[in-house]
């Protein structure tokens, strides 16, 4: 006996009944409620026990019985054997339900069916097949030695079932094996002779050939997926109603079959030598893995082989039955592992349907075994099996190695296309790429596809990533991350802090929505003035008068104070800006910041001042031209310190009521006023005019423009102010 290349092992326990009370005129057996049913030549029928001790027994025919069959749905045991009288054959079927529980009572006899109708031939009985219906509905194909098979299909209770007789080429050839397949609507019956099989449709009785060879008596029986197995001497034979499938090599010959869970229960003999008498081996075969399970020595010749319990009984001539069960998966593959068989062990727990953090278990085994043998593509293709219930430092830290480099980026790219990737991941992966300078991958993973225009699936953090591209000076690579994630911010720190691009930045701030551009040049408005000071200014201004309002947000106006501390050291475009706003709004948000900010600038001289470009260094920082110029600017920016000088005045001004003194010569001892050109102040005073209006409401603070006025000592100023507030006195006192 040879099976090709197949290993042998001991996955089944093995253990020998020697008392029990199986009959030893058992003529055939087969699996019951909870119990073996055994049918004997003196026509009885014995149920035995998990301990093989008759439970019940009962006479079903009165000379042997010769086939037995237990439905499950229904609790049903179907008997075939010979009766005395008139009709010799007989089939009757008999209900079990709740027939178990005494020792002596014989269950019912629902249905007793001659064989053979008055027109049909009599003849050897070789093979029994029943497909299990809903009582009375039932089919039945019985096999004979003169080639003929019986069907009995229907309702068999009223005698209404449809009889049947199909005939096999060549004739007389007898029926070895029979097999149902299928379900109600779609039955067929694989038929065996010693020389063929063929495949029967039950409803319209068509035949198909499917092999050319056949199997001995015993040696046929069907899979859970409803696939015929034959054994033949030189191999295991796969067949399906479409034709023949696989086979497996296995020499030696078979004597009988048994389905057991995914494995083929095999009875093999070798011919006698020499007057010896011929040796029986009992084997499992594991056809998936290609392994034998368990291979067993029989000292007797077998007679019946029967699964139930989960074991495999085997019943020997001399009455020594063998017991065998199968171990627990954790058992086999223990076995495997100590002989560095993961690959097998692997494929075993998969068809044995293993849970999935088993079979990760079982591959981090098998790669840590790899890795020791220095197969380190091999060992990462099974880590990477692993991701999701390995945890991945376990595998970063064995690969961490220069020369290893490749294999972790793998890894990390296989982690983040999992979604099962940390912050800390990104950094790693995102470091080998720059340490390799592997543009492409670098490329692939941010972008996605690669293409320029591919929209990524960011299956990555996003702040990392900008961070390391940054560092490794990748500006376009995290450009395109902050893109894709909406990030403005970064977006624009990139621009301005590494690229200096001062001219993309706006052009950027130019796509944005109003509010998400105001916001962004609060906080990077300074450099761009100092850069780009028109185009800075344009914006600003564009962003502080309404804009299209067929767009989102683009009724949406900025407030010019939001960006007065850009300006802080240009007062001209400070200046500029107000007025522009002025004359091109009406009734513009924060109107009275805009007085007040033009008033005090006029009132300071920068009118005259043109407006100075920046020096910028190398790094482009902008640098005022003189200490002096910087001190001069810092009340147009409104600084802390003249603030607080203003706020003073205002508090004194409001303790000395409208009755308060206020003479020239005081006034002109707290500001330049008196040194500002007959423009300058004319100017000045029109524009005090035009925030109050004749009849109307002022659309400044009057008490914040009176301080600013005697702080300047504009007299022209503090006249009009105490006019239009109807302080007489006060303006004969100016």
């Amino acid at each position: 006996m040879l099976s090709l290349g197949w290993k042998k092992f001991s996955f089944f326990e093995q253990s020998l009944k020697r008392e029990h009370e199986f009959p030893e005129a058992a003529s055939c057996c087969c699996p019951g409620p909870d119990v073996i049913v055994a049918g004997c030549a003196d026509g009885s029928v014995a149920f035995l026990d998990r301990e093989l001790q008759m439970k019940q027994a009962f006479q079903a025919h009165a000379k042997s019985t010769d086939f037995v069959a237990f439905l499950s749905k229904e609790k049903l045991l179907i008997t075939l054997g010979h009766d005395e009288g008139p009709v010799l054959v007989n089939l009757k079927v008999w209900n079990l339900e709740g027939q178990l529980k005494s020792s002596t009572a014989s269950p019912p006899c629902l249905k007793t069916l001659k064989v053979f109708a008055p027109k049909q031939p009599e003849a050897d009985i070789t093979a029994l097949a029943v497909h299990e219906e809903n009582w009375p509905h039932m089919s039945l194909a019985i096999g004979l030695a003169n080639g003929n098979i019986y069907c009995i299909l229907g309702d068999i209770g009223k005698d209404k079932a449809q009889r049947t007789t199909l005939t096999l080429q060549p004739a007389s050839t007898p029926i070895t094996n029979l097999n149902f397949t299928g379900d109600n609507k779609h039955l067929h019956l694989y038929v065996t002779t010693q020389t063929s099989i063929a495949a029967v449709d039950v409803k319209t009785s068509s035949k198909v050939g499917l092999d050319e060879a056949g199997a001995g008596p015993g040696c046929a029986v069907l899979n859970q997926e409803g696939e015929l197995i034959v054994g033949r001497d030189e191999a295991f034979y796969f067949n399906t109603l479409e034709g023949r499938g696989p086979c497996f090599a296995c020499e030696g010959h078979k004597q009988q079959l048994q389905w057991f869970r995914s494995y083929i229960a095999a009875v093999l003999s070798t011919p006698s030598q020499q007057g010896s008498a011929p040796t029986h081996l009992f084997q499992v075969f594991d056809l998936r893995n290609k392994l034998i399970a368990t291979s067993v020595p029989l000292t007797e010749t077998p007679k019946h082989v029967v699964c139930s319990w989960g074991m495999i009984l085997v019943i020997q001539a001399g009455g020594l039955v063998t017991c065998l069960k199968e171990k627990e998966l954790t058992a086999k593959l223990e076995l495997l592992y100590n002989k560095s068989l993961y690959l097998l062990a692997l494929n075993l727990a998969q068809s044995q349907q293993a849970d999935a953090s088993s079979c990760a278990e079982i591959q981090r085994r098998y790669a840590d075994h790899l890795y020791s043998k220095h197969d380190y593509d091999g060992a990462m293709t099974q880590y990477v099996s692993t991701i999701g219930y390995l945890e991945p430092s376990y595998v970063i830290r064995k690969f961490l190695d220069a020369q290893r480099i490749h294999n972790l980026t793998s890894y990390l790219e296989q982690l983040h296309e999992q979604g099962k990737a940390s912050a800390d991941h990104t950094t790693l992966l995102l470091n080998c790429y720059t340490k390799l300078k592997d543009v492409d991958k670098l490329d692939r993973f941010l972008r996605g596809s690669g293409a320029p225009d591919s929209t990524p699936s960011l299956n990555f953090d996003v702040e990392t990533a900008v961070k390391v591209c940054r560092a490794a000076g990748y500006f376009q690579h995290a450009l395109f991350v902050c893109q894709a994630a909406a990030e403005t911010q970064w977006y624009l720190d990139i621009l301005l802090e590494d690229m200096q691009s001062w001219e993309d930045a706006l052009a950027y701030l130019q796509d944005l929505p109003r509010q998400q551009a105001a916001a962004a040049l609060k906080k990077h408005g300074k450099v761009l003035l100092n850069n780009m000071p028109e185009a800075t200014t344009a914006l600003l201004m564009q962003l502080c008068t309404p804009g299209d309002a067929s767009k989102p947000d683009g009724d949406w106006i900025a407030k010019v104070s939001d960006f007065a501390h850009l300006a802080a050291d240009r007062p001209m475009a400070l200046m500029l800006l107000c007025e522009f706003i002025l004359n091109s709004t009406q009734a513009p948000p924060g109107e009275e910041f805009l007085y007040h900010t033009l008033l005090e600038l006029h009132l300071m001289g920068h009118e005259d001042e043109p407006p100075q470009l920046p020096r910028t260094t190398p790094s482009g920082a902008a640098t005022a031209s003189t200490q002096d110029e910087g001190e001069a600017a810092a009340p147009a920016g409104h600084l802390p310190q003249h603030d607080n000088q203003v706020d003073q005045a205002q508090r004194q001004e409001s303790r000395r009521g409208s009755g308060a003194q206020a003479g020239t010569s005081s006034a002109s001892r707290l500001g330049p006023a008196h040194t500002l050109s007959p423009q300058k102040r004319e100017a000045t005073l029109e524009l005090l005019k035009r925030g109050w209006p004749l009849g109307e409401e002022s659309k400044y603070d009057t008490n914040h423009a009176l301080v600013l006025c005697r702080m300047h000592g504009f007299t022209p100023g503090l006249r009009f102010l105490y006019e239009r507030m109807r302080h007489f006195r006060e303006v004969l006192q100016v």
